[in-house]
């Protein structure tokens, strides 16, 4: 008999686009462990705050999202936060998380129990460096069992490399790629939610950057998620990177104002990119400051002497560098860093 990542591989194609894989792969979990609502979301990798959800077993119920939302960011403590998870096991359920007692979790009790739901699991799909994405599975009767448990467990990890290059790999050396094709905005977006978290106001530069004219159904739970975030705990992140159905990357900022949440959004920044480019390649934390000095074409002794490092360790790191993104030379990194125009192709403001 096959595992669960045996028939889950065919449907990891990064080239499909982040939205389609998430698809091809919960049409694959869905036969293997059964639900009955399930929210295949990506979240932005420096925070792992959700970005954008696929939806699968229901319409999109905005109630439903703000309230899962206010108890994920808010400032009360609940079970399975997927920033807890991600410092722990990376996948659990209420059941196991509460002793079997979920009515322990204010997420439970308070939101999905009422709704029907007995049991939910949460994974968070970390390639082992970095948060890419996030699986959530609710089931109305009954418990997961572990045998599922074990097997989710053991493909979160392909799966987060999977969206890991979806999302981010190869972006920088497509000229027509929606990431960093031109745009004709002039300045930031806005986006105006009210003291309930519910969108009020969308401007005209804000939907052009989000993809259209259409109504708030656009705007990528990012935005839910960040005035949850503001509005239940104000030390939380304010900021978050995203990307829209169209794959355009943009960037996300909140700002208390009174009771009502003001969110602007802007495309993202090339600094910003480069950081996401960094981590998909897998470099280490030392590896990302030697590819900053490298954009600048700086030699190794220069690099040596500003991270305080000997010129045999940059050369180490530089080789890394250069091996992580396939090229052969200092000249073909910067080409493949700024390949067509990068940083002006990206609206500044």
């Amino acid at each position: 008999m096959t595992t669960l990542a045996e028939r889950l591989a065919p449907a990891l194609d990064p080239s499909a686009g982040h939205a389609a894989l998430r698809r091809a792969a919960a049409a694959v979990v869905d036969r293997a462990v059964g639900h009955d609502l399930a929210v295949w979301a990506t979240v932005d990798p420096a925070t792992a705050m959700t970005t954008s959800c696929v939806l699968l077993g229901a319409e999109r119920d905005e109630d439903l999202e703000a309230e899962v939302f206010a108890h994920e960011y808010g400032a009360a403590p609940d079970v399975l936060r997927f920033a807890q998870l991600l410092d722990g096991p990376l996948l659990d359920t209420v059941h196991r998380a509460t002793g079997g007692d979920p009515a322990r979790s204010a997420r439970h009790r308070e939101t999905l129990a009422p709704r029907g739901f007995t049991d939910h699991l949460r994974l968070v799909l970390y390639d082992g460096r970095t948060p890419w994405g996030a699986v959530e599975l609710l089931r109305a009767g009954g418990s997961f069992t572990d045998g599922e448990v074990a097997a989710l467990s053991a493909v979160g990890r392909p799966l987060a490399v999977a969206l890991r290059e979806a999302m981010v790999d190869g972006r920088v050396t497509a000229p027509d790629d929606p990431v960093v094709a031109p745009l004709e905005v002039a300045g930031s977006g806005l986006v105006m939610c009210g003291p309930d978290g519910r969108v009020a106001e969308v401007s005209d530069e804000a939907r052009a950057l989000l993809g259209g004219p259409g109504d708030g159904a656009v705007l990528p739970p990012a935005v839910t998620a960040l005035v949850a975030g503001r509005r239940g705990a104000a030390t939380g992140p304010q900021a978050v990177h995203a990307p829209t159905t169209a794959g355009r990357w943009l960037c996300f900022t909140a700002t208390a104002l009174g009771g009502r949440v003001a969110v602007v959004v802007d495309p993202i920044r090339p600094g910003q990119l480069a950081d996401l480019v960094a981590r998909a390649r897998g470099l280490s934390r030392r590896e990302q400051d030697v590819l900053g000095q490298l954009a600048l074409g700086r030699p190794n002794r220069r690099i040596a002497r500003a991270l305080g490092l000997s010129e045999w360790t940059v050369q180490d790191h530089v080789k890394a560098v250069l091996t992580k993104f396939g090229v052969s030379g200092r000249s073909e990194l910067q080409a493949a860093l700024f390949l067509g125009t990068y940083a002006e192709r990206h609206v500044t403001g």
